[in-house]
């Protein structure tokens, strides 16, 4: 008798951890998920002339890839973080392509004039989508911000190679013709004489390219000591404009 209740005790035992591991099991079975992988990012068009560029904020998937596009969804978080108007942006979609475990949020911004002064902001939540959930709260939300706004830097390195005085529509045409958003003594050192004086010439050239095309609008400094007068590159090539 005490043999027989052993048993059942015994199957009692196994049953009762079988239907534990199976819930267990069940549990890591849960829909597929993604997450931001970062929190915030700004861009600027000071680099870029275009009128609108397309943002691209990556996520990662929690669960398993597929062999199939999968697609994830936002919604706009209505707070005071959110300062930007709906003309001045359009959600594109998020995507998560066949047999990858990350993703791409795609978001046209668009540039303006209210942009030179101002920063304006998304704030962004990952909301249920067909095909995934949104995964961990704390890397649900994204802040997307966007401007055209220039902070002149310290231009003591660039007074030896691109022009004397600061100025913000010098430093504007220093990131338009060379892509440098700043100049100091690393990147000289990382340049060298020969490399620095190229770029000088490269932004001279533009200059001197931009005054012979707009003879009615030529680049002059629109702030700092020389505001007013014509942009007058050190570097340029003599033969071509002299």
């Amino acid at each position: 008798m005490k043999k027989l209740k052993y048993i059942g005790l015994l199957f009692l035992t196994m049953a009762v951890t079988f239907s534990c591991e199976k819930e267990e099991i069940m549990s890591f079975q849960a829909d597929d998920a993604v997450n931001f992988q970062d929190e915030s990012i700004t861009y600027s068009f000071l680099t870029n002339p275009e009128e609108e560029y397309i943002q691209e904020i990556e996520v990662r998937i929690m669960g398993v890839a597929k062999d199939y596009d999968r697609y994830f969804e936002v919604e706009i978080i209505d707070d005071e973080l959110t300062t930007a108007q709906a003309d001045q942006f359009e959600i594109i979609g998020g995507v998560v392509k066949a047999n990858e475990y990350t993703g791409t949020l795609s978001i046209k911004v668009y540039n303006s004039s209210e942009l030179a002064d101002e920063e304006i902001s998304l704030h962004l939540r990952l909301s249920d989508s067909q095909d995934f959930k949104k995964g961990n709260i704390e890397s649900s939300e994204f802040l997307l911000t966007w401007t055209d706004k220039v902070v002149v830097p310290n231009w003591r390195w660039y007074s030896y190679f691109f022009t004397r005085v600061p100025s913000t529509e010098a430093y504007r045409a220093v990131v338009a013709s060379t892509g440098l958003v700043q100049f100091e003594i690393s990147d000289y050192l990382a340049l060298g004489p020969t490399g620095a004086e190229a770029m000088g010439t490269q932004f001279g050239d533009y200059v001197k390219q931009w005054n012979k095309d707009n003879p009615d609008n030529p680049l002059r400094h629109d702030d700092g000591p020389l505001a007013g007068e014509l942009i007058e590159p050190i570097y340029y090539t003599k033969s071509k404009f002299d």
